[in-house]
């Protein structure tokens, strides 16, 4: 049985996230208790404890669910390409493994770890960095998982945001791209 003093300051520390809280949507109150979790090496309940606090019947899913093992992980994201994979499993090393910095081998071995297919990792690591722009330099031989991976990552498994967010990223690049030609022109 927990002491007065104990308590209290329980109470307190609930007090303080639940208030840091309120002003989250619920996908983002769910990516931070589960990160909260992670870091502390502590695990979540499947469901909430208190049936007061259970989501209402048709709410959607948070993007950032805990998940136990990448296998999990990679079942729930469902990527349907190989560059999808390696976001997954680059989301996956950040966020679940405190791992921002990875080499190639990281993605392959996490791969093999969650029993995926076998692929060309050094490949779709190359084109999830030049082409989709999912992974960035990181110095040293090592990626990173840019803003647009992660939001990727989130909208997996449905692939019409993926695309949406696909073409709002090409956009941008086409009009960085033609900016930079009409300055080498006017030079």
């Amino acid at each position: 049985m927990a002491t007065k003093s104990t308590l209290a300051k329980e109470i307190d520390a609930l007090s303080a996230v639940l208030e840091a809280l309120s002003d989250l949507e619920p996908t983002a109150q769910q990516w931070v208790l589960a990160t909260a979790a992670g870091k502390l090496g502590a695990t979540l309940p499947a469901s909430p404890p208190y049936s007061g606090t259970q989501a209402p019947p048709g709410t959607p899913k948070p993007a950032f669910a805990p998940v136990d093992t990448p296998k999990s992980f990679l079942r729930a994201k469902a990527p349907n390409s190989d560059v999808q994979r390696v976001a997954c499993l680059a989301w996956y090393l950040t966020h679940q493994r405190d791992e921002p910095h990875f080499k190639s081998i990281g993605i392959s071995k996490l791969n093999t770890e969650a029993a995926g297919a076998k692929f060309n990792v050094a490949r779709a690591v190359a084109n999830a960095t030049s082409l989709n722009k999912y992974l960035a330099p990181a110095g040293k031989g090592k990626k990173q998982i840019t803003a647009l991976g992660e939001d990727v990552v989130d909208a997996l498994p449905d692939q019409a945001a993926v695309s949406s967010l696909a073409k709002r990223s090409r956009k941008r690049t086409r009009k960085g791209r033609a900016r930079k030609l009409a300055l080498k022109q006017h030079k």
